[in-house]
């Protein structure tokens, strides 16, 4: 560009260059992050972790001009990429599993008789223990709920729920040794 003559202009910059360079800026910076996220997602798997890598580092080329602070944390866009493509590869390899069954029909399958019967007898049991014993367990364990929930539900201090449920499967175990037919 001559500084004398304003009529000379630059050459229009290649958006594809700087894609090209934001793409391996992110790379050079989070590249170690992210596998290691997708290692740990992937359970140790260094093939399927350096494919989510790859993937994800795809996905934010294709994205390059959305990863600014200004539309919100890059590396926290990139760990979001990375975990829904680990937890796509769980989902499509439990829905492979799930078709690989509907395949085999002939499959013994063990009868739930046993389970049933687990569930009878831990319930004769739980109908033993003190009311305020059965509602925490109930609460925590039937219900799934967390101590606080149960402690919000039972309007009581979570401290108490602990308690109840501490002893509440206390007893249950004692009642259960004691129900249990002894092994001749």
């Amino acid at each position: 560009m001559d500084p004398e003559n304003p009529e000379t202009k630059l050459p229009a910059a290649d958006p594809a260059d700087d894609a090209g360079e934001r793409l391996e800026s992110l790379v050079n910076e989070y590249r170690g992050a992210v596998f290691a996220y997708a290692r740990q997602l992937t359970r140790g798997d260094d093939g399927w972790a350096e494919d989510v890598l790859q993937e994800t580092f795809l996905r934010a080329w294709q994205h390059s001009e959305r990863l600014t602070p200004e539309y919100g944390s890059v590396r926290g866009w990139l760990m979001r990429v990375a975990h829904n493509l680990v937890m796509d590869g769980y989902r499509s390899a439990r829905m492979r599993h799930d078709e690989s069954l509907d395949v085999a029909g002939d499959i013994a399958l063990p009868e739930p008789t046993g389970q049933i019967l687990s569930v009878h007898v831990v319930r004769q049991a739980l109908a033993l223990l003190p009311e305020v014993h059965q509602r925490a367990l109930e609460a925590t364990y039937l219900k799934d709920q967390t101590t606080t929930q149960a402690a919000r539900q039972l309007n009581v201090p979570v401290g108490t729920v602990k308690s109840r449920v501490f002893y509440g499967l206390r007893m249950l175990r004692s009642i259960m040794r004691v129900d249990l037919p002894s092994a001749a």
